[in-house]
């Protein structure tokens, strides 16, 4: 695509920049006390609105948020990199879709799971689905089956009717949440596919490494906690993953070492870590690096697709670490001790 196609698209970008919270505002949240301190700073930024008049800091505020900047941002792009975006935001959806199931399922109060549900507008020129009365709405279906009835003829009715049958014999959500995960990463990996030139490039850059490696992951997890057999971790896991496809599951079924499959993708584990704290060192090593990227990235012109999605990672990073500094906070964690598990890095 010419620099042309994504003027637009750079516009959009770079008068929202401004707002992200700057390395000031961060060295003060690390430095609050309580969670008090804490909502008093961020009432002084653009995080405010996240702030409720109790002093609670409801991050799904926030997440709402950056779903209609990106909801937004897709009208600026041209026809392939505006399929990718508009999908890669329904990972929002998907959320609220497992609290609501959740919910459901485990009988809780409507009205309190209502308040972990990600305020979501219905757009219709991007598919991003129903505005936040439906979320609401389907939280008082009373059971999965209702839920599912009410998601009939939504792109979601397919992978949940697939997952009905095993739902109904072990009254686990298991198979559901995983069918909703796999139905939207082999989506995005199509999508992905089907860019071509500097976008592939660039979409690989941000999203595809993402995606192997939340696969390799899952396919650890299953078998480190799960305990499930090599079958069921090729049924529940991407085929095609953008580099940890089947090649690398048969490895890691037959019992081949985390770290050395970490290895191939380019991640090194500090030694003598279990391979459970192994997980946890290679989820944040990775959005550590799609963090610096998308960080450099915006410090460049911005006309094509790699632009729009460090915007989004950035504003995704933003959220991330907020949480973690919120909850380290709640539990009496330091700031330096927080600072370690963020992606920026604080001095």
């Amino acid at each position: 695509m010419s620099a042309f196609t994504y003027a637009a698209s750079q516009g959009y970008i770079r008068a929202r920049l401004h707002s992200r919270l700057d390395q000031v505002t961060w060295i003060r949240l690390l430095d609050c006390k309580t969670p008090a301190d804490l909502a008093l700073v961020l009432c002084q930024t653009h995080a405010a609105s996240a702030v409720s008049q109790d002093g609670e800091v409801r991050l799904q505020v926030l997440r709402g948020e950056i779903a209609s900047v990106a909801q937004a941002l897709v009208r600026y792009l041209p026809g392939a990199a505006r399929k990718l975006v508009s999908w890669y935001n329904r990972r929002f959806e998907i959320e609220n879709l497992k609290t609501i199931l959740r919910s459901v399922h485990y009988g809780l109060d409507p009205r309190r799971a209502a308040r972990s549900l990600i305020p979501l507008r219905s757009n219709a020129e991007t598919g991003a689905g129903a505005g936040p009365g439906h979320w609401e709405a389907l939280l008082e279906a009373g059971s999965v089956a209702a839920v599912m009835e009410q998601l009939r003829g939504s792109p979601y009715a397919a992978p949940l009717e697939q997952a009905a049958e095993r739902y109904r014999q072990e009254q686990r959500l298991f198979p559901i949440e995983v069918g909703l995960d796999l139905f939207y990463f082999r989506r995005l990996v199509q999508l992905i596919e089907a860019l071509k030139g500097s976008d592939a490039a660039q979409a690989m850059l941000f999203l595809g490494r993402w995606i192997a490696v939340q696969n390799l992951i899952w396919a650890y997890r299953y078998r480190i906690y799960g305990g499930m057999s090599p079958e069921e971790i090729l049924n529940y896991t991407l085929h095609r993953a953008c580099g940890t496809g089947l090649e690398t599951l048969r490895r890691v079924v037959l019992g081949a070492p985390l770290a050395g499959e970490a290895q191939r993708l380019g991640l090194h584990l500090p030694p003598g870590l279990s391979e459970i704290q192994s997980l946890s060192q290679i989820e944040l090593q990775v959005e550590q690096e799609r963090y610096r990227r998308a960080a450099a990235a915006v410090g460049r012109p911005l006309f094509d697709l790699g632009g729009a999605l460090a915007f989004l990672l950035l504003l995704d990073a933003e959220v991330r670490d907020l949480a973690v500094i919120v909850e380290g906070n709640a539990v009496g964690l330091t700031g330096a001790e927080v600072a370690r598990h963020l992606l920026r890095s604080i001095p």
